[in-house]
């Protein structure tokens, strides 16, 4: 509890005495079964613990429902962690593979690239040696 719900229930209950004092007085208090004459300070003093007992219980039921859903919320929140964490280790498998095929493409690339370096050097153009076999046949 706040220290201003026990300032406040404290200060109520302080105002309840001081109005139970004042009617002391023997009220009639008529049952449905029959009648009593009782003193005031009881009357009054009774219709408060009642009016407590029934917040009481509205704050116990408040109470109840809130830690059902606290419960739930984390049981959602352990099934969300361990989803995560699945996703987590997905996420690094797929980046692993990411870096083989990365560096696959590479080697490849390279390898591409060296051949057909290979291959330009190896090649002759032909334009130039028929240009000089017309110069000889002419």
């Amino acid at each position: 509890m706040s220290q201003f719900s026990i300032f406040a229930g404290l200060v109520f209950s302080v105002i309840i005495a001081v109005f139970a004092l004042a009617n002391s007085q023997p009220v009639l208090i008529n049952y449905l079964f029959g009648k009593a004459e009782v003193s005031a300070i009881i009357v009054i003093l009774c219709s408060a613990v009642c009016g407590a007992f029934v917040i009481f219980l509205f704050n116990l039921v408040r109470q109840v429902k809130a830690s059902f859903q606290l419960r739930s919320l984390r049981n959602d929140l352990r099934i969300m962690e361990e989803r995560v964490q699945e996703l987590e280790k997905e996420r690094d498998f797929f980046q692993v593979q990411a870096g083989q095929f990365q560096q696959a493409f590479s080697e490849a690339s390279d390898a591409v690239e060296f051949s057909g370096q290979n291959r330009s050097r190896n090649i002759e153009p032909k334009e130039n040696t028929k240009v000089e076999e017309r110069k000889d046949h002419t």
